[in-house]
Order: C-alpha cells, then sequence, then structure tokens
C-alpha cells in the first residue's frame, strides 16, 4: 500500500496562472445525519486540481490566493458548489441525490435501463473518481468507491495483482473474479502466475491493469445473480462493465484535453519497532534473526561485536580488510525503513474529442512513468485508444472503438515468508528485511562479495539472503502488448424495434522472466524461467430490441438474442538451472533445461481453447412509473465437457416497487423509497477439460 504525498497542478489548454498559492481545509459531512462522508471529490472549479475526503471526512487543498469555487460530488449525493472567498476553512454538507434512482444505467449485455427499474443492485462510478490518480490499475481505483466489493492488491507494490470479490466469496476453489466487460465485449482480465504466492508469484499483475483509467466514461458494477444472469456462467461472480470514452455517443463541440499529473509515493506504513535490544537469545548476544540478545547498554551487553559480513564462512575471506575489526553494539534505528525510497508516478495524457449532429469521435493517449517504494520496482504503461458513432441513416448506426495497451512491469520476486526465509519455493525481498535484528546496520555494510557477487549477511551458515541482494539480482518481469476494440452494427426495423449485431475482439501476447542470479541462499544456482502466452477471445452479438408504451400504463422493455464467444490461450516456456557466468540471463548460459516449473511441477507447455454458445433474453414490464417486472433467462453450451452435461439454463426474476411514487408521499425528509426483490441461479462449468472428479490429499495446501 502506499501514501501518496504530493499532487503537482494538472494543465490544459485552458489555463490560469496565479502568482500565489494559500492551502484551505475544510470538513464535507452528509446534511442527513451529520455523519462523516469520506472519497468525496473535492475540485477547483475550472480546473483539474482536486483531491478527496479522507476517512474522517477532512481535506485539503492548494488554490489561488483569490477567489474561487470548490465542486463537492459523490455518489449518491447531489454536486454542491461553494464559492471560497477569502475563507480558509471550507465546509460542506452533501444531501442524497433522489436523481440516481431515475438515472439511465448500464446493464447486462449493454443494455441501457432506467435505474429505478431494476429489481437488483447496479452501482456506477464516474470517470473523474478514476481519471488522474497516482494509481495505475483500475481495480485499485476503485477501493472503497462500490458498497459490497472487496478489493485487496496482493503485493502491495507497483504493478502486482489485484484480487476483486463482489458480495463474499462463491467457490472455495474455483475463480471468484468478476467479469469484465468493456464496450460491451468481454476484457480477459486473468493473473497469468506461473505458480500461487509461496512460489514468487504474488507480483503478476492482473491484466486489467492495461486499461487506461484516464479513458474511462463510467463504471457500473452488477452485484447478484440476478444482476448478471444475462452472462450466464460467466457472470456467476458479478460483472465489471466499464464504458470508455472512446464508445461514447455525444453531440459536443470539438475539444483538446491535455494533463500532467505528478505524484510522490512512499510505503504507507511500517512495523513499531523496538531499539533497546539487539539479536541473540535469551539475553545473550549472538548473530540469529531474533531481537532476544542482550539490552543495548546493560551490564552483559558487549561494547562491539565481530563485523556481520566477516561471521559468514562463504563469504568472509572476500573481505579481507574487514577481518578482526568490530562494529558498536548498538541499535540502527532506519535499518529497515532506509530499505524502502521514495518513489513518484508521473502521468501524461491527451484526449481529443468532438462530435456533429451525426458523428462523434474520441481519441486519448496516455503514458505512465512510476517507480516504486521498492528498489527495482518498475511501471510503464503506454495506452491509446480511438473510437467513432457514426448515425449513417436515419435507421443505420455504426460504432467502433480500437486501443492498443504496452505494459511493463518490473520488481523484485513477492512471495509469502516466515522471517527467517521464504515460505515456498523461490525468493521474496520481504522474506527478511522486517525481521532485520535492529544491531545490523543493513544500509551500511556489504550485501554481496566483490568477485562473486554472491550474498553477504551476517548468518554464519550464509543461510539468509540480504534483502538488497535480492532487490537488486532476482526480478519478475511482465512485458505485454495488448489490442481491443469492438464495432457495433444496429439498424432500426421501426419505431422501438431495433437489431444489433456487435463484435468484439480482445488479444494479447504476454512475456513474462523470472530471474534469480546465483549466490542467493534461496537458489544457491540460479534459476532462469520465461513463458510466453497469447490470449484471444473473439465475441459474437446478436440481439433484437423492443422498447414500446403500451399503453398510458404500461410499458414493455425487452431483449432477445444470442452470443458467441471463442477463448484461446496458449503458453510456451521454459525454466533453466545452475548459471554459469553470474549476470548473464539467458537461457544458454544455464546447464540445465526443462518445460516443467520446478516450485510447482506444473507444465509451462499448454494450449487451452473453448467455445461458449449462450442465448438469452430478458422482458421488464412497467406500470405507471412505480411498479416493475423483470424476467431474465440464458442458456449456455460449452465446448470443454461432454454434450450431455454441455448445456445450462440459468431463470431470473426480480419485482422494484417505488412506493412514494405510488401514494404521492414524497417530502422533505422522505425523497424516495425503492423496494427491490429478485431470485437468481447461476452454475459453473469446470475448467477447460476437467469432466472429471479428483481426489487431493495435501494437508498442507491452502485454500484463496
Amino acid at each position: 500500500m502506499r501514501k501518496f504525498l504530493l499532487v503537482l497542478s494538472a494543465f490544459a489548454f485552458a489555463f490560469s496562472a496565479f502568482a500565489q498559492e494559500r492551502t484551505i481545509s475544510g470538513k464535507v459531512t452528509s446534511s442527513e445525519d451529520g455523519g462523516a462522508l469520506p472519497g468525496v471529490n473535492v475540485v477547483l472549479k475550472g480546473t483539474s486540481n482536486g483531491t478527496v475526503t479522507d476517512a474522517e471526512g477532512n481535506y485539503k487543498l492548494s488554490v489561488p490566493s483569490t477567489g474561487g469555487t470548490l465542486v463537492f460530488s459523490f455518489i449518491g449525493y447531489g454536486t454542491q458548489e461553494v464559492e471560497i472567498g477569502e475563507r480558509s476553512v471550507v465546509d460542506a454538507g452533501l444531501g442524497s441525490d433522489i436523481k440516481q434512482l431515475t438515472e439511465v444505467v448500464v446493464t447486462a449485455q449493454a443494455i441501457q435501463q432506467d435505474k429505478r427499474a431494476l429489481g437488483y443492485s447496479v452501482t456506477s462510478v464516474g470517470g473523474n473518481v478514476v481519471a488522474q490518480k497516482p494509481e495505475a490499475d483500475l481495480g485499485r481505483l476503485l477501493q472503497g468507491k462500490i458498497p459490497g466489493v472487496n478489493i485487496t492488491n496482493t503485493g502491495g507494490v507497483s504493478g502486482t495483482g489485484t484480487n476483486i470479490v463482489i458480495r463474499g466469496y462463491t467457490s472455495i476453489t474455483g475463480n471468484k473474479q468478476p467479469l469484465w466487460i468493456v464496450d460491451g465485449v468481454p476484457f480477459n482480465s486473468s493473473t497469468n502466475a506461473q505458480g500461487d504466492f509461496l512460489s514468487g508469484n504474488q507480483a503478476t499483475p492482473s491484466r486489467f491493469l492495461d486499461l487506461d483509467p484516464n479513458n474511462i466514461e463510467r463504471i457500473d458494477v452488477l452485484k447478484g445473480l440476478s444482476a448478471a444472469v444475462l452472462y450466464g456462467e460467466q457472470g456467476r461472480n458479478g460483472v465489471m462493465i466499464v464504458t470508455t470514452k472512446n464508445a461514447r455517443k455525444k453531440k459536443e463541440r470539438f475539444e483538446v484535453n491535455f494533463n500532467q499529473t505528478y505524484f510522490v509515493t512512499e510505503i504507507a506504513s511500517m512495523p513499531e519497532f523496538q531499539n533497546n535490544y539487539g539479536n541473540g537469545f535469551d539475553q545473550n548476544w549472538g548473530f540469529f534473526f531474533s531481537n532476544w540478545g542482550p539490552k543495548f547498554g546493560s551490564l552483559n551487553a558487549p561494547d562491539s561485536i565481530p563485523n556481520p559480513v566477516t561471521n559468514t564462512n562463504a563469504t568472509k575471506n572476500e573481505f579481507p580488510q574487514l577481518l578482526g575489526t568490530k562494529v558498536p553494539y548498538q541499535a540502527y534505528p532506519n535499518n529497515v525503513s532506509g530499505f524502502f525510497k521514495k518513489g513518484f508516478s508521473a502521468n501524461t495524457s491527451l484526449n481529443v474529442s468532438g462530435g456533429t449532429e451525426n458523428l462523434s469521435y474520441n481519441a486519448s493517449l496516455s503514458y505512465l512513468n512510476d517507480e516504486g517504494f521498492l528498489p527495482n520496482n518498475t511501471l510503464k504503461k503506454l495506452n491509446f485508444g480511438i473510437g467513432f458513432n457514426a448515425q449513417v441513416t436515419e435507421k443505420f448506426n455504426v460504432s467502433t472503438s480500437f486501443n492498443y495497451a504496452s505494459t511493463e512491469q518490473k520488481t523484485p520476486p513477492i512471495s509469502a515468508a516466515t522471517g527467517n526465509s521464504t515460505a515456498g519455493a523461490g525468493s521474496s525481498v520481504f522474506a527478511n528485511v522486517f525481521f532485520v535484528p535492529r544491531n545490523i546496520d543493513l544500509m551500511g555494510l556489504p550485501f554481496e562479495t566483490p568477485t562473486t557477487h554472491m550474498s553477504a549477511y551476517y548468518r554464519a551458515g550464509n543461510d539468509l539472503e540480504n534483502p538488497r541482494w535480492t532487490a537488486k539480482y532476482s526480478s519478475s518481469t511482465d512485458d505485454v502488448k495488448r489490442f481491443f476494440g469492438r464495432t457495433a452494427f444496429t439498424y432500426q426495423i421501426m419505431q422501438g424495434l431495433d437489431v444489433t449485431y456487435r463484435v468484439g475482439l480482445d488479444t494479447y501476447t504476454e512475456y513474462q522472466q523470472y530471474k534469480i542470479n546465483k549466490g542467493g541462499p534461496q537458489n544457491i544456482l540460479g534459476l532462469y524461467r520465461t513463458a510466453t502466452g497469447q490470449n484471444t477471445i473473439w465475441n459474437h452479438d446478436f440481439f433484437v430490441s423492443f422498447n414500446k408504451d403500451l399503453n398510458e400504463d404500461f410499458n414493455l422493455n425487452a431483449v432477445a438474442g444470442i452470443q458467441g464467444r471463442f477463448d484461446e490461450y496458449i503458453q510456451d516456456g521454459m525454466e533453466s538451472a545452475q548459471q554459469v557466468v553470474f549476470g548473464f540471463m539467458n537461457h544458454s548460459n544455464f546447464l540445465t533445461h526443462s518445460n516443467l516449473n520446478s516450485f510447482t511441477g506444473s507444465n509451462l507447455n499448454y494450449t487451452r481453447k473453448s467455445v461458449l454458445l449462450g442465448y438469452y433474453a430478458t422482458a421488464t414490464l412497467g406500470y405507471k412509473d412505480y411498479l416493475y417486472l423483470n424476467l431474465q433467462g440464458r442458456v449456455d453450451q460449452k465446448s470443454t465437457v461432454e454434450q450431455a452435461n454441455r448445456t445450462i439454463f440459468y431463470p431470473s426474476v426480480s419485482v422494484s416497487f417505488i412506493p412514494t411514487t405510488a401514494f404521492g408521499f414524497e417530502s422533505d425528509n422522505i425523497n424516495q423509497i425503492k423496494l427491490r426483490l429478485n431470485y437468481g441461479t447461476s452454475a459453473g462449468f469446470p475448467d477447460p477439460y476437467g469432466t472429471r472428479s479428483q481426489l487431493i490429499s495435501n494437508p498442507r495446501s491452502f485454500l484463496g
């Protein structure tokens, strides 16, 4: 987790320059109960200079020395503008926005519906919530902003994976991640790790990292089986529907926006360390990884101890100038915190948009350069996107969008640790750094031998890897080149009756490297693993939409369609061991080679293909804008199981009732009440080719 310290000004084509600035502060509360509102967007009107409130509803913001207006906005609350004047404290109270119950939201299969008609839960997040932030991962940017959605990052450093769980865990061993839909078509969000969290693979990114937060128009989250039933087994864990600016249909004047942001980052928190005792056991000094030695300055504490790097038999002769020297037996308060550094995140984005009565367009370009607080942790992202929406004739519409993403991530290996080594195979930069004894000057002592570059530390058996050596000579890298886009053709047969064909492609190549040079205790002979995976999704949708007022009281909105989806993942990999020349990472520089992952035993070379055919329909009958009945159903057929078991039917029914509209008792105290009731079902096909039950006995296995 990172703490964001500094936000420099964002620049636009139209901007004003101020000679002096001042800092104002304030608190944002709910006008209904006076409670603090965290996560409220506070922006200086007419600029992109802004911040968000903290957990207590407080904020601070640098503004011009005179004048200005603050805009306060938050999901579910009305936007409020407050003039600053000469004040240094500006508080705000936000009231509920009853318009949210009447807004149009994007639901399953990119169907737009009136939110009041939905008998299930959909939460919408505007693109301004995630744009121009220091975090490149769209999933992490949504932390704390969507009720019922738990978002956690696996590694805590730039570019590592993110876990998203909607409404709790739905499976013990199966996939629990939601389906991602971008501009109406499936988007692969897999974390293609070559192992588990015990094997140095907490650093692998989740592939929604490839999305550009600066090009997001809105995000709609479908929660519950009834909300996602039109996606069948794909949506059983919920659905994240992303609409990019490239897909919007909007008549607007020509506009160019350029933004540059720069954030300084550092590690958010550290353990609370004591500085009274050094390493040893039972109040006796010794080169152990614990802090149970004598108290500094006590009668049984030595004044000085041998230089720690000369205690290791395997490396001490590499430091002849240090043999026989001693260092003070004292605490080094910054021996752990000094390992981490201040990082930065620089984000440059350009957006061009415009439109006429029959044509709208949008193009975006952004570049992110991120250096994390961990040594040798970097993330570089290049995103380009373009989209058009054309009303070719009065009845025929064409919309298309194309997106390219290049993502390069590098970090030292990260995996579970026990304090004196990694919990599993491989290497981990965090395995030892937080357990450095207080009298070991981690940042002041040599961490590698000068001739062989072997890890040098303080233990006699050289069985602990110096974290500085790990950060310099071990790494996990991930390089992705990705293209995704879609084209949709819509024809209006008659008023209220449309037919649409939509085709989408999402394809990327991911090149992963896992490098450990020889000389580290965890892998003394060195290890090099590479894997190249190519993932492709072809998706086709054909559906008919019907929307008509049957009479003054009743309205019918219905959609029926068919989806065809083809998935293919091909991976080629190799693992090599016994490095010959230190520092040269190439399979030809290793003596042994294998197509198996030595940490997990899995094959690095495999192909996985599947075809999914789905038939779906939904119908919503509305009565006088306050009572709605929705019926949905989907039939899925998948190629990876036997014909007798490849068909699953998912029904759903939901009811939405607005009593305040039905009985007309809206007031200042009761704005609007909505009651909903729904029932939905779901099931999941097994992983490809997993058509038979298996019994695996492993008492040391982790479930997560």
